[in-house]
């Protein structure tokens, strides 16, 4: 079916001979096609959506098969470690809080402490994993991912319909979205796949809010973004009013008036949307304002707005830009991955090879004035992909980003496509010289030298890309024939079905993924440390934190999160969103270097830093072969659970202890980092500003300050000795409250 303005367009013809007909009413209606014999998209009626759905649910199995048959585990080591190290740990302590407490609180083994409810439902299909239970998250994660892809094709399909496009195209277009880049790289960090999903359900709500003045779609699609992450308002509402210009344009509502009432119902409907999730949305807000990034100093903001305007993308960044139209994996998969950045921070564009070769056939169907607008609405999309400045402003920012752009700019893609599909099946004829000026063009970008290594670029993967091209260019120029066969379609859907078929599942195939059998052996997140935190808490049912010098998680990068991930309170975490004062503390002891927003996410925690391990009660360390020569003087040897040590810190401070002496955070920051740990055994540290708030407070003196080779062991004991005076009694201790009492014969801090 084509766009309400191609309606417009096609029914004009019809209006010349029947002047009395009411334009109004024949913008609603669907578009009269003409009706081939034997062709079964033209009388599929109520069941399109069943075959949307079967066609979906068959091309998504093909390519997750050996995910969803439990021969890997949708769980990766490569460069997408982040579903190892991040996704993996969060959603399996959410998931074990939920099942012991209920509701998410504060945890302890988020970092050295944190609130977990902010974003515990940033992809709301995760509460399927949590009604499955720990135990299932790593065989749940791929039913989730094929599920939501499904989920957000047949929303996609209902989408198309709302628009008037007909089944055929519908169904086309649900595999071009269902299964693009976006989703399908994105679903290997569980992240993007939602966002496709929330996407397609606020396209459909918008369109029946235009076209039918229903109401009740487009508020939940409001409070799911809210509920998941706060900032895509702004990303989602900028597509959306963008959308909705080109749709008010495209059905002749582009009046200050008509667009007017429609932005106040969808602003009026938004707010409802978002008082909704009110609950959710203002604890994400929070932790975001809160977070270095959010509120922080650890920002690239004064360095991203200070590129030129007009300065150009680098070569290597736009053949990446322009390649990964073609295809997710041109340019590598996982860690072979060769282009900008890596696979899924580099643009993820790539929504079907059709798609390039119909776009431009829009255009000659145009009048002046018509294909000024869409060109004009076109290029603004684009021109980020050329000039990096608007990519950064489209972020406010905040980031040297893609994601979400990504899929903008693949929907619009999509949307013109299928918009010159339709109007090829009515009007049975094509721009044969577009068409080839088309193809020509696509090779010429196919194979232009972008980058100096030839053999970044994978072959195989490129001349498939070749062949489908010419493939559809003549699939394209037949269909548009006058009485072409009904099997040029079933033809060209198949086509389309094998496209993506073999492009996505090497997107998800060729990856460092867990193996099914890797589950039941002592490695990964299941080696001997379950085993030692088994038995500690067992033995010790104190408040304590846990540090260990090496990562469990099998993933090429370090993991962070192993304390979430095998239920321990440990000092080390990666989160986007760390709270600011864990930052803070790391960054005033020299852990964290505050001008790298890196360190921000990724905090290493006090590992090898005995001093201040003591100060945090960490009261046991887990080793392995590589073991501080340090813990021979500070620590007593307890257990050893297969290749894992458990030794317990000798010089451990209580859960609360008091200071007596103060040392400015100005001068504080002039120490060496041995200085630090000594001076912090001595006295706390105040921000210059608040040392008039404790007159009672003595000022520590850097005269009594040791030197490095001065400090003792004997030492170290008479320090913790002397803050272990006035402690805090523990009455009660959970992760959401700790009751206790202290009594003081003197003011202290």
């Amino acid at each position: 079916m084509a766009s309400l303005y191609f309606e417009q367009n096609t029914n004009s013809v019809r209006m010349s001979v029947k002047k009395k007909e009411n334009p109004a009413k024949i913008i609603n209606n669907e578009p009269n096609y003409t009706k081939t014999n034997g062709d079964i998209f033209s009388g599929l009626g109520n069941k399109a959506p069943l075959l949307a759905l079967i066609i979906l649910f068959v091309t998504g199995f093909l390519i997750f098969k050996d995910y969803l048959l439990f021969e890997k585990i949708y769980c990766f080591k490569d460069i997408g470690s982040d579903s190892h190290n991040s996704s993996y740990p969060t959603v399996y302590n959410a998931a074990d809080y939920i099942a012991r407490r209920g509701l998410p609180k504060w945890s302890f083994n988020f970092g050295m402490g944190q609130s977990i409810f902010p974003f515990f439902l940033r992809d709301p299909f995760d509460i399927f994993l949590f009604i499955a239970g720990k135990d299932h998250i790593f065989g749940g994660f791929v039913f989730v991912e094929f599920t939501k892809a499904i989920l957000t094709g047949l929303t996609f399909f209902y989408f198309l319909k709302a628009v008037k496009l007909s089944d055929f195209t519908a169904i086309t277009g649900s595999i071009f979205f269902a299964f693009c880049g976006f989703v399908i790289v994105g679903s290997g960090w569980y992240i993007f796949s939602f966002e496709a999903f929330n996407m397609a359900l606020m396209l459909l709500s918008f369109e029946l809010l235009l076209s039918k003045k229903k109401w009740y779609l487009f508020p939940l699609s409001i409070f799911l973004i809210c509920i998941s992450q706060p900032f895509n308002l702004y990303v989602y509402g900028l597509f959306l009013a963008a959308y909705a210009i080109l749709r008010a344009f495209q059905t002749d509502r582009l009046s200050v008036k008509e667009t007017g009432v429609l932005f106040l119902q969808m602003l009026g409907l938004g707010i409802l949307g978002m008082l909704l999730s009110a609950p959710f949305m203002i604890e994400n807000i929070v932790q975001l304002l809160e977070s270095p990034r959010g509120g922080g100093t650890n920002s690239y903001a004064h360095v991203l707005s200070s590129t030129h305007v007009l300065s150009l993308v680098d070569k290597v960044q736009f053949g990446t830009d322009v390649l990964r139209f073609f295809s997710s994996d041109i340019l590598g998969s996982g860690n072979d991955y060769k282009g900008w950045q890596n696979i899924l921070e580099a643009p993820l564009f790539y929504c079907g090879l059709p798609c390039l070769l119909l776009v431009p056939q829009i255009f000659p169907l145009l009048e002046k004035r018509q294909r000024i607008f869409f060109l004009v609405f076109l290029g603004i999309w684009l021109m980020p992909i050329v000039f990096p400045y608007f990519r950064y402003a489209f972020w406010l920012f905040t980031g040297n980003y893609y994601r979400g752009y990504s899929v903008i700019v693949a929907f619009f893609i999509v949307y013109y496509a299928l918009q010159a599909l339709e109007l090829i099946f009515q009007k049975r004829k094509i721009n044969l010289p577009v068409l080839a000026v088309t193809v020509v063009a696509l090779f010429i970008f196919l194979y232009y030298p972008y980058f100096t290594d030839k053999d970044i670029v994978n072959s195989t993967i490129s001349d498939f890309v070749s062949l489908m091209t010419i493939a559809y260019g003549i699939l394209i120029f037949l269909i548009s024939r006058q009485n072409s066969s009904p099997f040029l379609r079933y033809i060209f859907l198949l086509a389309v079905i094998l496209e993506f078929t073999y492009l996505s599942r090497i997107s998800v195939n060729d990856r460092d993924a867990v193996i099914t059998s890797e589950l039941a052996e002592k490695k990964g997140y299941n080696d001997y440390t379950v085993d030692a935190v088994n038995y500690l808490n067992h033995a010790d049912n104190s408040f304590y934190r846990i540090d260990k010098s090496y990562a469990s998680s099998p993933a090429m990068h370090y993991s962070l999160n192993d304390g979430m991930a095998q239920g321990y309170h440990g000092t080390s975490e990666y989160s986007p969103f760390n709270q600011e004062y864990y930052i803070f503390y790391l960054q005033l002891m020299g852990i964290s270097d505050k001008t790298d927003e890196l360190q921000s996410r990724w905090a290493r925690g006090l590992g090898d830093r005995p001093i201040l391990e003591s100060e945090n009660r960490v009261k046991y360390i887990l080793a392995k072969k590589n073991i501080n020569p340090l813990w021979r003087f500070t620590c007593d040897s307890l257990a050893t659970f297969g290749d894992v040590k458990v030794l317990r810190n000798k010089y451990l401070l209580p859960i609360g202890y008091t200071y007596s002496n103060y040392i400015k955070e100005s001068v504080f920051g002039n120490l060496s980092t041995a200085q630090r740990d000594f001076v912090s055994l001595r006295a706390c540290v105040l921000r210059d500003e608040d040392v008039s708030k404790y007159p009672a407070l003595k000022e520590f003196q850097l005269r009594d300050t040791l030197a490095a080779n001065a400090f003792t062991f004997d030492i170290y004991r008479s320090y913790v000795t002397d803050l272990s005076k006035d402690t805090l009694t523990v009455d009660k201790f959970d992760d959401s409250r700790i009751a206790g009492k202290i009594t003081l014969n003197e003011d202290k801090e």
